[in-house]
């Protein structure tokens, strides 16, 4: 008996900044900030550089690295060590990212710099299971809304394995480049501390590693059952639907201005899109959320950050990603299009 199979292209359109995590960071003593630009030596091509030039500069580096490490005096920088050494160089085989403009700290001091994940050949790129774990927030959402609605997901005690999720294959994307990465800072706008006044969002001193707004990334989804292909197929549709109820719940709550416009299926994926974006909505008990000083403060608060405003063409004609002149985009923002391949 011949087993079933589909496949689908899965185009992503970053919308907003998006990162996802290594669950790593840079800190001051990693990294350059020099001509505008934040420069990431590779570790080991820098100390073998350093070693070159004698145990001297060795001492003086590895000292360099362990001082300050736990109090809360100024933590030194990497560039201070290489200008102090006399040290011209670098390249140091890592890469650079260029400043947005828009970091709020010192330029070239930013404490911690939170990486975006990589694959062994060291190019940034999305996993399958972040994009999957994006697909399954919408599909619970509107596929199996209902309160009674059973949801064939993962093994249960004596029970035969029914897991829907299992029959879809989510490929990791293609390899993206160093290039498309920019350096994005968390905004926090609270309805209840600046009503409809965007302006006194508050900064916070967290900074990713985030892929730059409209950027193409693609993927590769493949199923194994007829109600996989039906749930896939019908994605952009649920989506769409999510996303509504998505505005409904929450976003109703803040300016329009800084909520952006879809031209294809909304989704939100990464790190600081927000806690509605990656719950089932309808059965949320909002005074369940977090406890003590963790505790969610009425819906919560609208996840920004902030790039240059960008323009583009659609269908012949001129709009940008954001509507207000700040210069805030909502925090992992995405579109995306899926197509069966036809065999």
């Amino acid at each position: 008996m011949k087993s079933y199979f589909k496949k689908y292209n899965f185009t992503l359109i970053t919308m907003a900044p998006i990162h996802i995590g290594s669950g790593s960071f840079y800190t001051q003593k990693e990294y350059i900030y020099e001509n505008n630009q934040y420069i990431f030596p590779d570790k080991v091509q820098l100390y073998q550089e350093i070693a070159k030039l004698g145990p001297k500069y060795q001492e003086k580096f590895e000292k360099f690295l362990l001082e300050n490490i736990s109090n809360n005096s100024r933590k030194s920088r990497l560039i201070d060590f290489l200008n102090d050494s006399k040290i011209k160089s670098r390249n140091f085989g890592g890469y650079a990212i260029q400043a947005t403009g828009f970091e709020t700290e010192n330029k070239g001091q930013l404490n911690q710099i939170n990486k975006f994940i990589r694959d062994p050949y060291g190019n940034p790129y999305i996993p399958g299971s972040s994009l999957k774990g994006a697909i399954r927030t919408i599909l619970v959402n509107e596929k199996f809304a209902e309160e009674d609605e059973y949801i064939p997901w993962g093994a249960h005690k004596n029970e035969k394995f029914d897991d829907i999720f299992h029959e879809i294959y989510v490929a990791d994307s293609q390899p993206l480049k160093n290039e498309d990465l920019v350096l994005a800072q968390k905004w926090d706008f609270s309805k209840e501390k600046s009503p409809r006044k965007i302006t006194q969002a508050n900064s916070l001193p967290v900074f990713r590693e985030s892929l730059r707004p409209f950027l193409q990334v693609r993927f590769v989804i493949q199923v194994q059952t007829p109600r996989a292909a039906e749930l896939i197929g019908s994605l952009m549709s649920y989506a769409e639907k999510f996303y509504q109820k998505y505005k409904n719940k929450f976003l109703i709550d803040f300016p329009n201005e800084y909520q952006q416009d879809n031209i294809y299926a909304p989704m939100y994926l990464g790190a600081g899109s927000g806690f509605w974006t990656k719950t089932d909505i309808d059965r949320v008990k909002i005074g369940d959320i977090g406890n003590g000083k963790l505790k969610m403060k009425g819906k919560g608060v609208l996840k920004l950050t902030k790039f240059k405003k960008k323009k583009f063409k659609y269908k012949g004609e001129t709009k940008y990603l954001i509507k207000n002149n700040n210069n805030f985009y909502e925090m992992g923002k995405v579109n995306f299009i899926v197509k069966e391949v036809k065999e």
